[in-house]
């Protein structure tokens, strides 16, 4: 398999090099003559799956209908409907004229958040235990943690799939769904393992107890849609709010995203729809060194959107910002999983998102936060504040789990408490001793 590094350098031409990977995808990520369809909110069962004869009748009935395959995917989450299809003009026109439709938009080529690639780093998951500054000297920072660290929480990782066969997974990566079904279930790119990896490996992982779920929405090295993701997504959701208990323990991670010109996007309503369930949906601000509203689904009402910082707690300058990022977290040389047993490092957004996703898989394992808001919240209060240089409108907050909060309280006891604290150190165990002497402050990628 080709290893994550090569993969990074191809994916580094960005849009138009996915655009190209996609059949008939214009440059500016337009996929022609394929469309989503948003059906109005509060439709029963049985109007939508009117909507959706109706649509393949209209498109039976067109004269230009030729060169089209007509409805194609359906999607209910919650209160949100719709369906994909690849329609001509004429359909299009007739089906923007309905009563039940909300907005009819283009598909697109999805990107990945990722930027460039690395060696040797791994300051970002100490970070998150860690409210002095670290500097970024390799793997030598002790990482403290409660030793429930995610047990019992499900972490979706839409993405280029998972290796699940990682050792350092130790077995708790397993698949859920595969949207690009004309390749094998498996990562041929290295992204999903590497932030998948930041989420739950062995060595490099923010817990170390939860489970992966590999739902893979983008085939080689990053080439899908908004309708494979979409797919995905919906199964994601339905997946979680079906199966008893997994509510209240799961979350999903989304390091990919598109631009996007109009008011409308299907992903985004799917989105707020997810979090009206009781789904939190963690997803990467972008890499573009703009604002993260022209990005979706960065900008939808309801996702936990994250940007990225480097070591010396300054906003990443590929980094996107603005008033739809909820936080920051590391996000530059970040060192996880890559391909066939190996380790990489990578920068992005696409890896800020992962820290925050196992953030909220290990808050909701220690602390039994119910709910999407409880977590939303838990998660501001931990932050810290006004670390983040150069913020650019962005709320100034640093990702942190409160361990060394917790870990300071329990020492004054002087007991056995303190076995419930684990630090980890994943290569230089004679230096797990050693504490940052830099002032408190934030650390956010």
């Amino acid at each position: 398999m080709l290893s994550i590094t090569a993969a990074a350098l191809l994916l580094a031409s960005g849009l138009r090099a996915l655009a190209a990977a996609v059949p008939n995808a214009a440059p500016d990520g337009v996929i022609p003559g394929q469309y989503i369809v948003s059906l109005k909110p509060g439709l029963k069962p049985t109007e939508v799956q009117h909507q959706l004869d109706w649509a393949a009748a209209v498109h039976r009935r067109s004269p230009r209908r030729r060169d089209t395959t007509g409805v194609g995917k359906s999607f209910s989450i919650g209160g949100f409907n719709a369906y994909t299809g690849s329609f001509d003009e004429d359909t299009v026109a007739q089906i923007k004229a309905g009563d039940a439709v909300l907005s009819v938009e283009p598909n697109r080529v999805v990107e990945l958040d990722v930027f460039t690639t690395q060696e040797n780093a791994n300051w970002g998951l100490a970070s998150l235990s860690s409210p002095a500054q670290l500097p970024d000297d390799g793997d030598s920072h002790p990482y403290t943690y409660d030793e429930s660290s995610g047990e019992g929480t499900f972490a979706y990782i839409l993405d280029t799939g998972v290796q699940i066969s990682h050792p350092d997974f130790a077995g708790r990566a397993v698949r859920g769904y595969n949207a690009q079904p004309e390749e094998e279930f498996d990562d041929f790119g290295g992204h999903g393992t590497h932030v998948a990896g930041i989420v739950g490996s062995q060595t490099y992982g923010v817990v170390k107890k939860g489970t992966i779920v590999d739902v893979k929405v983008l085939a080689g090295l990053g080439s899908g849609s908004v309708e494979t993701v979409l797919d995905g997504y919906n199964w994601a959701v339905n997946n979680i709010t079906q199966t008893p208990g997994r509510l209240a323990k799961s979350v999903i991670s989304l390091s990919l995203g598109f631009p996007v010109s109009s008011q409308t996007s299907a992903l985004d309503d799917a989105v707020k729809a997810a979090f009206d369930l009781g789904v939190i949906t963690v997803v990467s601000a972008g890499n573009s060194n703009q604002d993260a509203s022209r990005r979706s689904p960065a900008r939808a009402e309801r996702a936990f959107t994250v940007a990225a910082s480097d070591w010396n707690r300054t906003r990443a300058s590929f980094s996107n910002y603005g008033s739809v990022v909820e936080m920051f977290a590391p996000g530059v040389r970040i060192k996880s999983l890559d391909l066939d047993g190996g380790y990489a490092t990578l920068s992005g957004t696409s890896q800020a998102v992962p820290h925050v996703t196992g953030l909220v898989a290990y808050l909701r394992s220690k602390e039994d936060l119910a709910t999407p808001q409880a977590v939303w919240d838990r998660m501001t209060k931990l932050a810290i504040e006004g670390a983040v240089h150069d913020p650019k409108g962005t709320a100034n907050l640093l990702a942190y789990n409160g361990a060394e909060t917790t870990a300071t309280r329990r020492a004054k006891d002087v007991v056995v408490m303190m076995g419930s604290i684990s630090t980890r150190v994943p290569d230089r165990p004679q230096r797990s001793e050693r504490r940052s002497e830099s002032s408190p402050g934030v650390l956010i990628s």
